[in-house]
């Protein structure tokens, strides 16, 4: 039986899409299509019989590559998943985390719901701190106590971690990190344009929000400064833990960035 080995854990909206598609490509990459399956996030009864149809529906059309991975973004903080990888899949898997400054991923995560109508009308980000994680884009941006989690399971050396800032300024860098890791050769030609795809940011009285005429009549998502000081405050304990695990340097992360001057939308 075709089974993963390894896996892009997440975090969402910090470019494991973009991974996604240049793995996928690659001829020693097996990369299921969805990219998420949420197999392991799913309530469903988790069983060796349902593990099994996984297994067959998305890898069994696997050839031989050495490699066959999904990125359910899920998987990184949702809560069992660690301990359902242990208990279905055999040997070492590698994973892969990509992270992204806290402050703009909850702005780029409320976004991506707020699209989505997943948030009542008027609620504004300081409404949704205490949200559960599904919808909460203050528990998707602490990543510490879940990286903990994983370390416990599973060997420091199985595990890659990865900045968005390194994706924005660097492609090629990025994902030849991925690469090496994975033991394969590099990727000839490394996309741009498919970074980060969204609707960009601007200023507008002193509020940051989308740009007029991009929320489809709706009224659009509007973030105080204060809004986004007090996330950042939230994070900073979380950001000194993370770097101390990851070994990433985060130094530009302890501070707001400059979120609608950014080349790539959110």
């Amino acid at each position: 039986m075709k089974a993963p080995n390894f896996f892009v854990l997440g975090a969402q909206k910090a470019g494991t899409t973009y991974l996604a598609k240049v793995l996928a490509d690659h001829p020693e990459v097996f990369f299921t299509d969805p990219k998420e399956t949420m197999f392991f996030s799913r309530q469903i009864e988790h069983s060796e019989e349902s593990y099994a149809e996984y297994c067959t529906r998305y890898f069994g059309s696997a050839g031989d590559q050495p490699w066959r991975g999904e990125g359910s973004t899920t998987y990184l903080q949702w809560p069992h998943v660690c301990e359902r990888m242990r208990r279905f899949v055999k040997g070492r898997p590698r994973f892969i985390v990509c992270l992204r400054q806290p402050t703009a991923k909850a702005v780029s995560f409320f976004i991506h719901n707020w699209r989505r109508d997943r948030y009542a009308p008027g609620t504004g980000l300081s409404d949704t701190m205490n949200l559960n994680v599904n919808l909460s884009p203050l528990l998707t941006s602490l990543y510490a106590e879940s990286l903990v989690h994983w370390l416990d399971h599973y060997p420091r050396e199985d595990f890659l971690f990865l900045k968005f800032d390194d994706l924005l300024a660097n492609p090629a860098g990025f994902v030849a990190l991925a690469t090496d890791f994975l033991g394969i050769g590099p990727v000839d030609v490394v996309p741009r344009d498919q970074i980060n795809a969204g609707l960009p940011l601007v200023w507008e009285d002193g509020v940051l929000t989308i740009p007029e005429g991009t929320s489809k009549g709706r009224p659009r998502p509007r973030f105080r400064r204060e809004e986004l000081d007090m996330y950042q405050e939230a994070f900073t304990a979380d950001l000194r833990q993370t770097e101390a695990l990851t070994g990433l340097d985060l130094s530009d992360w302890y501070r707001v960035p400059q979120l609608a001057s950014r080349t790539f939308a959110p």
